[in-house]
């Protein structure tokens, strides 16, 4: 059964001068590679994990906690439609290279929240509206807790894509597209040759010309179009795919992403830039990625790791020493469709429980 002293984490007895220490033993532990293993137990104390193995070094007076379930890291949104309003934008001009999308995050509590969190989602990457060449920079939040912002300027978002064709302020064709990125002062921008640029493109020439103009610039991908058509050019690189209403369930999109993991391209999902109907479409995608590739580790990564290096950070999306204690109880591993979100800690804090939890086990 479920302890519910998971319910007390980071909550009891927890001082600025001492802060308890937690031992999480799960019925099995999500692994970086995706697989579950059991016997693993994770040492928390405050924010983060200290240790993860079999057999640990339990300093006195650690709590620990069994758990009936599969623990897992929070999954992670590589590109989120959810955390404001509205994206941050600004339809006036070209090139917006310090347009921050944090200016547009909403962190007081909502249903939006609390059913990402539901979802198992723990930390969501929202981007500016993808309406410029050059649209600014990203932020990282987690879905709850305490301290919410993980990183106010992530990545920088590039548009070489048909929908910034508008003949308006935006230029009205690919070469014009191009044109203004080469004239704008992409070198010059501080952060961008360290953090990188996420690029929104769909085809293979916008793929070179981003290439050329931005040098050695890091560069991360949001595919549109017809992705299947240029994988080929993408082959080794981290790309995102949005979600769209069937989730990636339909033939076609199953067949996008076998040619996509064939091709070698490593991919990530988010609800952003589509017509995802919600959360839960993340690992829906996930599913259909393992289903249509036969490669879990891939789908899972999808979900996790590969969604949080494309977000520029290496502190979620997996579980490890020194990792932030984003964890998700599940019923069982999350690529089972049937499996169920149990409960949820964001930085050690215990902030969703599914209503249907057995009681504490005496």
């Amino acid at each position: 059964m479920i302890c519910a002293s998971l319910l007390l984490l980071a909550a009891q007895g927890a001082t600025a001068e001492e802060t308890p220490a937690w031992v999480l033993a799960p019925t099995a532990v999500v692994m970086a590679d995706g697989r579950s293993e059991s016997g693993v137990e994770i040492l928390v104390q405050g924010e983060r994990i200290v240790a993860v193995g079999k057999d640990l070094n339990v300093p006195a007076g650690a709590h620990r906690v069994p758990l009936s379930g599969v623990l897992a890291p929070g999954m992670v949104d590589a590109f989120s439609a959810f955390g404001g309003a509205a994206p941050a934008r600004e339809d006036s001009r070209r090139l917006t290279p310090m347009l921050h999308a944090a200016d547009s995050i909403n962190l007081r509590e909502d249903p939006t929240w609390k059913r990402l969190r539901a979802s198992g989602v723990t930390s969501i990457h929202v981007l500016p509206a993808a309406r410029n060449v050059q649209s600014g920079w990203g932020t990282l939040v987690t879905t709850g807790g305490s301290d919410r912002s993980l990183a106010t300027r992530t990545r920088q978002l590039l548009s070489l894509h048909s929908q910034t064709f508008d003949g308006g302020t935006g230029p009205s064709s690919m070469t014009g597209a191009i044109e203004v990125l080469e004239q704008g002062n992409t070198t010059g921008i501080p952060g961008l040759e360290t953090q990188g640029a996420i690029v929104l493109v769909d085809s293979a020439e916008s793929v070179r010309a981003t290439r050329r103009i931005l040098g050695h610039t890091p560069l991360f991908w949001m595919l549109s179009g017809d992705p299947a058509s240029y994988a080929g050019a993408l082959r080794g690189e981290l790309v995102g795919l949005p979600m769209t209403q069937d989730s990636g369930f339909s033939p076609r999109n199953l067949d996008t992403l076998k040619r996509l993991h064939d091709a070698g391209v490593r991919v990530c999902f988010g609800t952003a830039a589509g017509s995802s109907r919600g959360p839960e479409d993340l690992r829906r995608a996930a599913i259909a990625f393992a289903r249509a590739t036969g490669d879990p580790a891939a789908a899972w990564a999808a979900v996790s790791t590969a969604a949080a290096e494309y977000a520029g950070t290496g502190k979620v999306g997996s579980i490890g020493a020194g990792q932030r204690a984003d964890l998700v109880l599940w019923s069982a591993h999350p690529l089972d469709a049937s499996a169920r979100v149990q409960a949820v800690l964001i930085g050690g804090e215990t902030v969703y429980r599914a209503a249907a939890l057995p009681e504490e086990e005496k």
